[in-house]
């Protein structure tokens, strides 16, 4: 299992890592574009807020892209037939995709605050607004109030963990278990399209259910402000999701 990881993470660390790097370079240049200029034309003070946004939507859209191309081709085009015939269990192979994907996602998160750093210093350097040790500063005082927070609520903070664990598995799986359904006879042409538009139904449809559900009296019990009964709901149709795609993956797989 932790070898198949191992080939997981080595595979797919070009798509990842040419994101992350996109993305810095980007943060690395954006303040030159408006240096000495956003004080005098307000416009430009908008533009920066809006070009940042950009680059947080852009490594975002990036990450997901990069999880549906690596699974597609890795499951589905040629080197589907390596990783099919390797000596592990259709589950153990999509619990090992999952955990390395989540990995990404949580690398991606630090690629993020990383670029927001670099942009931070950079702007420092150019404005001379504030020094970078007071930047280090603020990232520290960010940090020990995060601690503090995880010391003084431990229920609250451990829950909340789980609930984005259980979230972010909920996304990635449906991922999958869309890409897959879409390599079956019922789909013959143009499989990444549908899988994708499988995808976007699958989210609608959980979506829908979460709001029927939402005007029951079951849907307002919480435990430290997390929505308990919709984080078991994900939970259970993560579960059927993942063995659906493991018995789609043993019986009716078709690769390109």
């Amino acid at each position: 299992m932790l070898k198949l990881m191992k080939y997981e993470f080595i595979h797919s660390m070009r798509s990842f890592f040419i994101s992350f790097c996109v993305f810095w370079g980007a943060c690395l240049l954006l303040p030159f574009f408006t240096e000495g200029l956003i004080p005098d034309i307000p416009i430009l003070s908008f533009m920066m807020a809006f070009g940042f946004t950009v680059l947080v939507m852009g490594i975002s859209i990036a990450l997901f892209v990069s999880i549906f191309t690596h699974y597609y081709h890795s499951m589905f085009k040629r080197p589907a037939y390596l990783t099919l015939t390797l000596p592990v269990s259709s589950l153990q192979l999509i619990i090992s995709k999952l955990i390395v994907s989540f990995v990404w996602l949580i690398l991606g998160g630090i690629a993020l605050m990383f670029g927001v750093l670099l942009m931070g210093v950079m702007m420092s350097l150019l404005t001379h607004n504030m020094s970078i040790m007071q930047i280090f500063q603020g990232i520290l005082e960010v940090f020990k109030g995060l601690g503090q927070m995880f010391m003084n609520q431990p229920g609250e903070s451990l829950l909340s963990l789980i609930y984005m664990i259980v979230e972010t598995y909920a996304l990635i799986i449906s991922i999958y278990f869309a890409l897959t359904l879409a390599h079956t006879a019922l789909c013959r042409h143009h499989r990444l399209a549908v899988g994708i538009c499988i995808w976007i139904v699958l989210g609608i449809i959980f979506s829908w259910i979460q709001f029927v559900l939402s005007g029951m009296s079951i849907a307002s019990f919480e435990w430290y402000g997390i929505p308990v009964t919709f984080m078991f709901i994900d939970l259970f149709f993560n579960v059927i999701l993942t063995f659906v795609t493991v018995y789609i993956l043993d019986y009716h797989i078709e690769i390109e």
